[in-house]
Parts: C-alpha cells; structure tokens; sequence
C-alpha cells in the first residue's frame, strides 16, 4: 500500500462543558497551562454503537473540574501524549482515523486515515511514532508524528486492541491480539512484525514497566496479567488479579517504594509489586472501571468508569476519593506530561 498522504487539517470544536455539578467556565488560556503543568487528564467520550460519542473531555486535576469537550470524531476509543506532552492522538474508531490535538490549544490539527476501526495508539518514547492498532482488520498502522502522514500497515495478529512501546532503545510495540492470545512484537526501526508470544485469553491492554525491561499484558478472559521479558521476548508466570482486567499503568514508587502496576479489574483497582509480582488488596472505584492513569508524581491513579465519571484514588492510602461526571461512556484516560 503506497504512503497515505492525504492530512486533512480542520479546526477543533472547543466547548464549555454544561450542565453537571463538577464543571466550571475555563478559558482556553486556563486550560493551555493547566496541560502544561501535567495536571489535565483527557477522557475518550466513545458512547455505544447507536449513539456515539464524539469527544474527548479535558479533567482539571487540580480543581477536580471538568474544563472542556473537545470534538474530535466518532466513537473516540483511544488516546496517547507525546512525551513531551505537546501533542495527543486520539484514535475516532467511528471514522477510521487518528485526530492530532495541541495540548496548547485544544484544538484538532489534522486527522490522518489508518486501518478499519481504529482502537489503541501508543507514541514512541522518542515521540517521533505513534503506532495505531486497527482492531478489525488485524494491522497496525505507523504514523509520522513529525509529518503526520500514515506509513504501510503492518499484519498482527486477530483483532488487535492495544498497544505499548518500550524494549532497549524503546524501538519495539507490543501488540495485544485479543482474539489470538498473543502479543505481537513490532521493530520500529523496520517497521516488521516478530513472532507471536503467547499470553493469556483475550489479552485487553498492555503496559510497559518504568525500568523498560517488561511488558505486563492484562488477560481480560483469565483475570490475570502476564509479564514478557522483552530482552527475550518470552512469557513469564501469569498473576491472577481478578475478573476482567481491561487496563494497566505503572509507577516507579509504588507502596513500600517498590515499582508498581496498576490493574482496572472489574469495579476495582489492583496492585502489583513488579519486584515481588505480589498482588495488594483491591480498592473499590466503582462500576465498571474501564481504564487507569496515574498522576505525574504518582501519588493518585484516575479512574475512567463506564457510569461516565473518573475516580481519583489516593495511592498511598488506597483509598477512593468523589468521583467526577466525564459524560459518554469513558474508554480511555490519559495524563500528559508537563510540557517542554
């Protein structure tokens, strides 16, 4: 497939969020420098099938306030930031394509064609490719976040659905293929697919440790999350977390200073020690918890819910705290980094 080539550039719908309890008037200025301190959380809005949701919602982690909506397409699944937290991409499952937002602005700077159904996006730590995973026709498609043009979709496995970048040099995705029951790994650098590794059942969500070294990839049919050595690219002993893990985040300082991932599973929020791969006692967020980002300085994880609100929790206590009206259905949560 020759490079696609065809950006179209459009001006993104900012708009005061109305009408719930926890939302206030923001300006866009206001907005601009609560992203550039790292303390805004965007949640894909992606609603159901008959009744799509069309945007991403900006959450002020400070006042704990809805500041924004911002459209950006159908059925919204998915979101990653640059590292250096200028850029997101937003994966519009509905329209086939990524929308590319500036944090600076919260507007929409173009929207680059991928595969069909696009539903997981990861940017490489160098922010240089964003690698979309098109769940249903098994390829991911690399794109250029410098020119924002797609490349040639690469084959994975049945139905990818997530996608984490990491490996030496951080130059190899992780693919989870939930029907395959595998993880595919990308090279970055030739943009190939390796040989499938086997994981658990239908692998939903894939996270890579802060040391760089591991992949924990959440087995949605086994309750488990599997960790892959990614120096050799092979599977290690599954840990039961509970039924139905759909997301995973790390932080370098857990509890007891240990590195830790954080597991949405089911209507609660799980803790893994990745020196010992000890499980902690679950904290209830809510219901339905769909996906997880952890604050900057990792004192507090946020938890997306499918009864359309975010749930801090407290991760020194374990404790939750009031959760936040979003709208729409959340799918997916991310929190830039501080802008440089």
């Amino acid at each position: 497939m020759p490079l696609i080539v065809n950006v179209v550039t459009t001006l993104g719908l900012l708009s005061v969020v109305t009408g719930c309890g926890n939302s206030t008037t923001t300006t866009t200025a206001d907005l601009a420098q609560s992203a550039s301190r790292g303390a805004e959380a965007y949640v894909c809005n992606f609603g159901y099938d008959d009744q799509p949701g069309t945007t991403i919602t900006a959450l002020d982690l400070t006042t704990r306030r809805v500041d924004a909506s911002v459209t950006t397409g159908s059925l919204p699944s998915a979101v990653a930031a640059t590292p250096d937290g200028r850029l997101l991409v937003v994966t519009d499952q509905g329209d086939d394509n990524v929308a590319v937002l500036d944090t600076a602005t919260d507007k929409v700077l173009a929207h680059i064609p991928t595969g069909v159904e696009p539903d997981a996006v990861a940017v490489s730590p160098d922010g240089k490719v964003a690698l979309v995973a098109n769940v249903d026709d098994n390829t991911v498609t690399p794109v250029n976040m410098t020119t924002l043009r797609a490349g040639r979709p690469i084959v994975v496995g049945a139905r990818p659905d997530a996608v984490a970048i990491g490996g030496p040099g951080g130059r190899t995705a992780l693919v989870a293929d939930l029907e395959g029951g595998t993880i595919t790994p990308v090279d970055l650098d030739t943009m190939t697919a390796g040989t499938p590794i086997g994981v658990g059942t239908e692998p939903d969500a894939v996270a890579i440790s802060p040391d760089g070294r591991t992949a924990l990839v959440a087995d949605f049919g086994n309750g488990t999350v599997t960790p892959v050595e990614l120096a050799t690219m092979h599977a290690g002993t599954p840990v039961r977390v509970g039924p139905g893990p759909t997301s995973v985040a790390v932080t370098a300082n857990g509890p007891g200073g240990a590195p830790t991932a954080w597991v949405t599973t089911g209507v609660d929020l799980v803790s893994i020690n990745l020196s010992s791969f000890a499980v902690g006692a679950p904290v209830i967020v809510g219901h339905l918890a769909e996906a997880v980002a952890v604050s900057g300085d990792g004192s507090t994880a946020w938890v997306a819910g499918q009864d359309a609100t975010v749930t801090p929790v407290d991760l020194s206590l374990g404790v939750r705290g009031t959760s936040i009206y979003v709208g729409g259905r959340p799918a997916a949560i991310v929190i830039p980094p501080s802008r440089r």
